[in-house]
């Protein structure tokens, strides 16, 4: 993988330009959290790109809480997505895109069951990702198998040490960007990737050691699954209120329901997040419920990423981001 040197004054020469390119969003401080904003010439100074990852996933980029996907009876419905970058990704975001592109990008399931909005998306977006350097308290990304540093996913992912950062190269999008502001980069001393390898060991050590409690014997796939009859579920669901927010700002949480709209002339059909924590989630037309009690939802959402998602596509649904926690 490409390997290039970026000092702070040329990174902000560059993030200025891609401003000026393409629609740009990173983080921002904002009572207390960080939260993807657009950025201008407001506010492009108070970008926090390399701490720790912003509090809502950026699935939202690809699958927003409610699109319109189709009109029928009237006029044909076409929604072209912009080219835009998202900048300050972290690794356990980049990890979670995989869940989401099994799913829309039909991987698993055959070619018709594409999703042409969620690849669009996918397709016209620069993804820029930078080391994790700051982990939030609730952050335990090691005790599911992730880095806080992306190694792959990323178009092009910075590495903050000393003065600058080592920018690595991960698509031919990344390529193209850094051959268009070729003048900006320059060649990496040896020195500043050990540097860099010194400070990821230290992360992940600070991770490791905030986690060591809650290391278990065995997996927690296996754990999961051989605790289906535990007390457990019940004790931790009960300050549970079901609001379905945990699976709201849960990175890999993809599931929908379509629900159509009638206009004047025509019928609207949106997609809409859903949520397993929903009383009605798995409820059928005919009234019953596999899952009315609070605990076996609770229950199932667990199972859902730790055995479900494991056995549909070989990927743990969790990638330790804290943010249900939080």
């Amino acid at each position: 993988m490409k390997e290039l040197y970026l000092s702070k004054n040329n990174y902000l020469n560059f993030v200025q330009k891609l401003s000026n390119l393409f629609p740009l969003y990173a983080p921002l401080q904002k009572e207390g959290f960080l939260f993807f904003e657009k950025i201008d010439k407001e506010n492009i100074n108070d970008i926090v790109a390399d701490t720790k990852r912003a509090i809502q996933p950026i699935k939202s980029f690809f699958i927003p809480p409610q699109r319109k996907v189709s009109e029928y009876f009237g006029s044909s419905f076409v929604k072209e997505q912009e080219k835009r970058v998202i900048l300050g990704v972290k690794s356990c975001d980049l990890h979670a895109l995989k869940i989401t592109d099994a799913v829309y990008y039909g991987e698993k399931f055959g070619k018709e069951y594409k999703d042409p909005f969620y690849i669009e998306a996918r397709e016209k977006t620069i993804l820029i990702s930078f080391d994790c350097l700051s982990p939030d308290e609730n952050c335990f990304c090691k005790l599911v198998g992730v880095d806080p540093f992306p190694q792959e996913g990323f178009d092009l992912n910075f590495s903050s040490v000393g003065e600058g950062f080592i920018v690595q190269v991960g698509s031919q999008k990344g390529e193209e960007l850094v051959k268009d502001n070729k003048s900006l980069f320059s060649e990496v001393d040896e020195e500043l990737i050990k540097k860099r390898e010194r400070n990821r060991e230290k992360i992940t050590k600070r991770i490791e050691k905030a986690n060591k409690d809650f290391k278990t014997a065995v997996s927690y796939r296996v754990l999961i699954r051989e605790s289906y009859d535990s007390p457990v579920w019940k004790e931790h669901s009960e300050n549970c209120v079901g609001c379905g927010g945990c699976n709201q700002i849960c990175p890999t949480c993809r599931c929908f329901l379509l629900t159509d709209k009638k206009t004047e002339k025509k019928y609207e059909r949106y997609y809409l997040w859903d949520a397993c924590l929903l009383t009605g989630f798995a409820r059928v037309a005919g009234g019953a419920n596999p899952r009315p009690k609070m605990y076996q939802r609770f229950r199932n959402r667990y199972l859902c990423k730790f055995l479900y998602m494991k056995y549909n596509f070989d990927l743990l649904g969790c990638t330790g981001c804290g943010r249900c926690i939080d």
